[in-house]
């Protein structure tokens, strides 16, 4: 079976609602003293209470103290490796049950066009490559190649030789100009852009139509209501995925949807007003609204959220660009719509651009292969081939001309210019997402303080590089 794909993007509007700050903990007290009942959820939704949008009261930024730490550790580099310098090994992340396949693939057609030439591939599963990846810093077992969602840390740490002289430059000029200035640190490009994702509100129009609801939701309120009914219908009406797999994906749309932000000028501002109630709001879905699926703090995006919502067992979840591939591994016939991420406070319109990188460590001798089999990956078939197995979003001009017809990518590249990114540029950003993979999901306990849970956030992006 195939899926039924009925992609529909709705226009991008924002919401004229004022968004209210309560500063409430999750089915207990804050500091504030307030209680997330029914009465100041709602006030949430509706946005009747004012929010001065306070600085953090703790932390710093980015700078000042916390970059002294990164440059008193940056490191002369990695031991001196023992491999062949014309054998490089690749370590990547398993976006779908083909990516390994993918790779091998390639890295056999590479080495029968480079005699001589060897690429060792290994493949982790996302959930896994964070603490294996760490677990190969450590023991300084340096990958030549490494697919990952940062690189700012590592750069800091000088572990990382420069990347943007490694590749043709055809190949340097052919990316997308936003996405090639966002793999900079300190005036040298560590990252080459790999891939990107967007993500849109994807809901299932069957049970749309079964419980009256003629359009998607475009405000938090409109959310709320719609995934009500779809709750007394016997279904889940809204999947919240804040377990450790990329749940910082899931919470930026939420803090972006209402106005907040990772961070205000060049300091973190995790622990915000905004951002408090945004967790906040997301405590209402699970513990007072209680439209989402059971124990949201703990549920996975891929097997928790993404494969419900392909069965046909829930209403409407954060979709991702990619997710149709995985509908289609798992032959759904889900017939769903998309349309834009429903907004809080007058939100700008906005979707979140994932964008992930090819590095390189350095290791002596690795460059000359190093540099031969990326530029051969970012060949247009190539790189194509990669992007429509995995259903991901090219980086390059090349690739997205190729791809402008394709039905699976179209609509996804149109919301490419209205993109928001993590601040994965600034070497703190690994330790506060890997305390947020950590942490996030214990605020949905009911009686937890949200706002403590993004205090401790807010702690680990102030401290050190995160490398």
């Amino acid at each position: 079976m195939k899926v039924r794909r009925r992609t529909q993007l709705f226009s991008l509007m924002g919401v004229c609602t004022v968004l209210a700050a309560t500063g409430c903990a999750a089915g207990g007290s804050s500091a504030s003293g307030t209680t997330l009942d029914q009465a100041s959820c709602d006030q949430i939704t509706s946005g009747t209470t004012g929010t001065s949008l306070k600085q953090p009261s703790e932390g710093g930024s980015a700078g000042g103290q916390s970059l002294q730490v990164r440059q008193a550790s940056r490191e002369t580099g990695p031991a001196e490796a023992t491999t062949s310098s014309k054998t490089i090994s690749f370590v990547g992340g398993a976006y779908t049950g083909t990516t390994e396949a993918y790779w091998k693939d390639l890295a056999a057609k590479f080495e029968t066009a480079n005699p001589g030439y060897k690429v060792n591939i290994r493949i982790i599963d996302w959930n896994n490559i964070d603490q294996q990846v760490s677990t190969m810093i450590q023991t300084k077992q340096y990958p030549d190649i490494l697919n990952q969602n940062k690189f700012s840390g590592w750069a800091a740490n000088g572990l990382l030789q420069p990347i943007g002289p490694l590749v043709d430059q055809k190949v340097g000029d052919d990316f997308i100009p936003s996405f090639k200035e966002n793999s900079f640190y300190e005036g040298s490009q560590y990252g080459l852009p790999l891939i990107a994702s967007t993500r849109a509100l994807f809901y299932n129009k069957d049970i749309f139509a079964k419980v009256g609801i003629t359009k998607p939701p475009a405000t938090w309120a409109e959310l709320v209501a719609s995934a009500k009914k779809i709750k007394e219908a016997g279904y889940t009406g809204y999947g919240l995925p804040l377990g450790g797999e990329e749940n910082q994906g899931e919470w930026s749309l939420w803090m972006w949807s209402n106005g907040g932000d990772w961070k205000t000028g060049d300091k973190f501002s995790v622990n915000s007003e905004r951002n408090v109630q945004s967790l906040n709001f997301l405590s209402c879905l699970a513990n007072v609204y209680k439209v989402t699926q059971p124990n949201p703090g703990q549920t996975n995006r891929t097997d928790g959220v993404f494969r419900p919502f392909a069965n046909g067992q829930t209403g409407m979840i954060m979709g991702a660009s990619f997710a149709p591939s995985l509908f289609k591994q798992w032959d759904s016939t889900v017939n769903y719509g998309i349309a834009p991420i429903p907004v809080n406070n007058g939100t700008e319109p906005f979707t979140l651009g994932v964008q992930d990188y090819l590095v390189s460590f350095k290791k002596p001798g690795n460059t000359e292969a190093v540099s031969k089999f990326l530029n051969f990956f970012y060949e247009t078939d190539n790189y194509v081939r990669f992007l429509t197995s995995q259903g991901f979003l090219p980086t390059t001009k090349s690739a997205s001309a190729a791809l402008k017809k394709e039905p699976d990518f179209a609509p996804y590249l149109d919301l490419l210019p209205i993109a928001k990114f993590y601040p994965s540029t600034d070497p703190a950003f690994p330790k506060a997402q890997g305390t947020l993979e950590a942490q996030l999901g214990t605020a949905l306990t009911p009686g937890a303080d949200t706002k403590s849970v993004l205090d401790q956030i807010q702690s680990a992006a102030t401290q050190g590089n995160g490398g």
